[in-house]
């Protein structure tokens, strides 16, 4: 008897546990892009990377990795955004002068805002 109280009241509270963190998962995936704008870089663009990366179950992050020279020598910036059908990656080539604002941290560079300063030209 008792059993059959207990059992479907923890099934419950278990499927009440999984859906609510789903959703605080999902609300942070849609707020990825979001950095606060503390600081600016501005540099030309040595290399670039984009990979998908698995972020919480079925949701996926476009994640681009850029290596950025500018006067105080070599920074990663790191740009993530979530990874929808709509969803591009940056254009950028090397050579590209840029300017990103984000926030820094410890040693990488958490871009917000990519914006081409001036374009490399093509021979």
């Amino acid at each position: 008897m008792v059993t059959a109280i207990v059992i479907p009241i923890l099934i419950g509270y278990f499927y009440w546990i999984t859906k609510k963190e789903t959703k605080k998962q999902k609300e942070r995936w849609k707020n990825l892009s979001l950095v606060p704008s503390e600081a600016r870089l501005v540099g030309n663009l040595l290399s670039i990377h984009t990979e998908n990366k698995r972020f919480y179950h079925q949701l996926y992050i476009l994640e681009t990795i850029c290596l950025i020279q500018n006067d105080y020598g070599l920074t990663t910036v790191v740009y993530r955004q979530p990874f929808t059908p709509t969803s591009n990656p940056p254009s950028f080539s090397k050579g590209d002068q840029l300017q990103i604002v984000g926030s820094w941290d410890g040693e990488v560079f958490l871009a917000g805002d990519m914006k081409v300063v001036n374009r490399k030209r093509q021979p």
